[in-house]
């Protein structure tokens, strides 16, 4: 591990040379970007209370991987995913994508909820994400709140919330791409995107597809993802917005190490569409937004199931006087499907629930230094009856290149369908997951060219759902009590126009919920542009890494180093190449699914 030291002490170096850029009074704030996600507001980003990161067209542009859930990992500090093939994370018993933030998540995915352009986004009878539908293709930018989001989104935001954007074109005119590559183990890519506007309409579509023969027998891949969004002004205050995804997933699960599997092959079709129209007027802004998201799936084993997620949104932003914004919202969601297992003629059934959450969140700016906010949300469950969520937080901006923030939010997420009744763990007694979290956060301006971002957390909880007993005789069951706590640090540095360095660091203490996120985890990006040529460099770091909860199954640490080169020919023609895992790591994230070695992967785009 001398080059996780040797990473660590650069960062340091890094940050003493940038205290002697420029000085304070001639900051411009280039590391401040303006979110929605933690307020349904546009807001700054120093102006909110909770711990938010956005990954921007910029980093998405020049990433090593095609995963949005990986490349958001490799960038945000708090995040980590389990994976266990060069491409495809799976469902069902020994799924990857195991997504966590602040070792809140689990695998599935059901303790952080991911939102395509605000809309939840989750398999309706497991109450997870399915990561192999989110690709970056047409996104424009992912934004992440660490820590609970539930007082704004309700169930599954108890870990966090990941909002993939979809691209929109903001300018007159029209553009074209087309991207081919190929790469190690018969890694094949095929990108095609088309957007453009013309006066009150936008649009931008995309199509891919992706295969591998894996670098283990039985690891084979593919998929096809498509994505469409559309966007028409119906005047000059009401704006109508489509965004609609399809994605279809053929993937062989070649079990893990000490129990191979044989055609073990899973078929995956998820698609989603939302229809938002938002109206400003002098009393406010207006969002109603209808969703759904549906999926089929099949499996070796038998198992076949239709799953749904539909609902409607609707909150108002308004500012009754100077410095207050208010936010009143409603959410109705119904979730559900139905499922069988044609091996056995067996209908396992046929399920849905429903959920209706009103909420209210109030941000006033008092002096030009200080931002309180509050928010409460009263979720009811047709089984579980209702929660009260509240949240408070408070933002001080000492100086203009200091703000330190405090916040408190309550987290919870109600039992799964697939939790509640399906299969032999099932039961009906469960009781909802809940956690408070508290954390005090400080942000540094260094100069006008660096950032230094700094925040201490504590979670405790009770109810986690875990499984209990073994093989045939599990049953899940709610936890007793927990705690998790930690510290994430974020430097940004953009040392020349041409060259910029990120560096995060994340340490926790996660008592016995151990399984599948590292207690400590580096990551270092970088990107030097010489204008032709556009170098990348990526490295993750991850130690004190489980395979199960109670520190069971321990797994190696490891150091990954990507990096990928760009070269521009001519206007329209550029050539890419790419190296994962350059270091030759023999690593694990999922324990007993060896990663690949050292792979490698050239492309040709052409752009007009």
């Amino acid at each position: 591990m001398k080059l996780l030291y040797t990473v660590l002490f650069f960062s340091c170096s890094l940050t003493v040379g940038a205290e002697q850029m420029g000085r304070p009074d001639s900051v411009k704030y280039q590391f401040n970007p303006i979110v929605v996600t933690a307020t349904k507001v546009a807001g700054a980003q120093r102006d909110i209370a909770a711990s938010v990161s956005v990954v921007s067209e910029k980093e998405i542009n020049r990433s090593t991987t095609f995963s949005a859930l990986e490349l958001v990992k490799n960038l945000v500090p708090g995040v980590f995913m389990t994976e266990r093939a060069l491409m495809g994370y799976g469902v069902a018993t020994n799924a990857a994508g195991g997504l966590s933030i602040r070792g809140i998540g689990g695998s599935p995915v059901t303790g952080v909820l991911v939102l395509r352009d605000g809309r939840p986004d989750i398999m309706g009878l497991m109450g997870h994400a399915i990561p192999d539908a989110y690709a970056l293709d047409g996104v424009e930018r992912i934004e992440v709140i660490r820590g609970p989001g539930s007082f704004l989104y309700g169930t599954n935001a108890m870990g966090g919330v990941i909002n993939i954007v979809s691209k929109k074109h903001r300018r007159d005119g029209y553009e074209t791409r087309v991207k081919s590559a190929l790469g190690s183990y018969d890694t094949q890519n095929f990108f095609a995107s088309h957007g453009g506007k013309k006066h009150k309409l936008d649009y931008h579509v995309t199509a891919a597809r992706r295969q591998t023969d894996g670098h283990r027998a039985e690891s084979n891949y593919e998929s096809e993802i498509f994505t469409a969004h559309v966007g028409y002004a119906l005047s000059g205050a009401t704006l109508l917005e489509i965004n609609a995804n399809y994605a279809t997933i053929d993937l062989l699960d070649p079990g893990p190490t000490f129990a191979l599997a044989s055609n073990n092959w899973y078929d995956l079709h998820r698609s989603g569409v939302d229809l938002t129209l938002n109206h400003s007027s002098r009393l406010g802004d207006t969002f109603i937004k209808w969703h759904g998201n549906f999926g089929e799936h099949k499996i070796y084993d038998g198992f076949r199931s239709n799953d749904h997620t539909i609902g409607l949104m609707i909150y108002h932003n308004a500012r009754p006087w100077k410095g207050q914004t208010l936010t009143l919202g409603f959410d109705v969601k119904n979730y559900g499907g139905d499922a069988k297992n044609i091996n056995r003629d067996m209908l396992i059934g046929d399920f849905d629930m429903t959920e209706t959450a009103p909420y209210i969140h109030l941000q006033q700016l008092f002096a030009q230094k200080v931002v309180a906010s509050a928010g409460l949300r009263i979720e009811n469950h047709e089984l579980f009856g209702n929660e009260v969520l509240p949240k408070a937080g408070l933002v001080f901006h000492a100086r203009p290149s200091t703000s330190v923030r405090f916040s408190a939010a309550k987290g919870f997420r109600s039992p799964s369908i697939r939790e509640l009744y399906l299969f032999p763990p099932a039961n009906p007694e469960l009781l909802p997951e809940n956690l408070w979290n508290f954390e005090a956060g400080i942000t540094q301006q260094i100069g006008r060219n660096a950032r230094l971002d700094a925040v201490l957390f504590s979670s405790q909880g009770e109810g986690m759902i875990r499984l209990k007993g073994q093989f045939p005789n599990v049953s899940w069951i709610n936890s007793a009590e927990f705690t998790h706590t930690g510290y994430e640090v974020t430097f940004d540095w953009q040392v020349t126009s041409a060259f910029d360095v990120n560096v995060g660091w994340t340490k926790l203490d996660l008592g016995d919920e151990t399984r599948g996120t590292p207690g400590k985890k580096l990551t270092l990006n970088t990107y030097y542009n010489l204008g032709r040529v556009g170098f990348a460099l990526n490295l993750l770091a991850a130690q004190d890494l489980y395979g199960a909860d109670f520190h069971r199954n321990p797994l190696p640490n490891y150091v990954l180093l990507n990096s990928r080169a760009d070269i521009k020919i001519n206007r329209w023609l550029s050539v890419g190449l790419q190296a994962k895992n350059i270091l030759d790591e023999e690593y694990q994230t999922l324990y007993g699914y060896p990663m690949p070695g050292r792979t490698a992967q050239a492309d040709v785009s052409f752009a007009f």
